[in-house]
């Protein structure tokens, strides 16, 4: 991850789902202080494959 948001200066913020919360989020806080982390909840409706909502600006 350092190396992809080191050739990306421009990244500032990473989404990740529910499977990166707690230590790993915490690590990657961390390691990449410039990035900030948004873990997106899964619905509990949801089946199979679903696009994640997100919050925050674009």
């Amino acid at each position: 991850m350092a190396t992809l948001f080191g050739a990306y200066p421009f990244l500032l913020r990473l989404y990740a789902d529910g499977g990166h919360a707690g230590p790993h989020q915490a690590a990657l806080a961390g390691t990449m202080r410039q990035v900030e982390t948004e873990v997106v909840g899964r619905s509990g409706t949801a089946k199979g494959f679903a696009v994640l909502p997100r919050t925050g600006d674009a």
